[in-house]
């Protein structure tokens, strides 16, 4: 077996590993009256809503779907806040999605 010598190293990019985002995710959540895992409310300066959940691997730009017994609402998460206790426990700024 021969090895040649590469005059300059070899590139990976053509891998996409260095290029590759983060894709957005869709988190679906189910309104039931009594186990809701979630909490959503107004936001105090009614531009959107609050919403606070235990649901892990949530980010900025994800979708939220909520299904209730008027259907379903979509959310864009605008911002995101996690709390340190516990871990998995956020707070985010979402806006409807028409």
């Amino acid at each position: 077996m021969v090895f040649t010598q590469l005059s300059h190293p070899a590139s990976l990019r053509h891998w996409g590993a260095a290029n590759r985002r983060r894709t957005n995710k869709i988190h679906r959540y189910e309104h039931a009256d009594l186990n809701s895992d979630f909490c959503l409310e107004a936001a105090p300066d009614q531009s959107g809503f609050l919403m606070t959940s235990c649901k892990s691997g949530v980010r900025g730009g994800d979708l939220i779907q909520i299904r209730d017994v008027d259907g379903l609402h979509e959310y864009r998460v605008d911002e995101i806040d996690y709390y340190s206790d516990p871990a998995d426990m956020w707070i985010a700024k979402l806006r409807m999605i028409q």
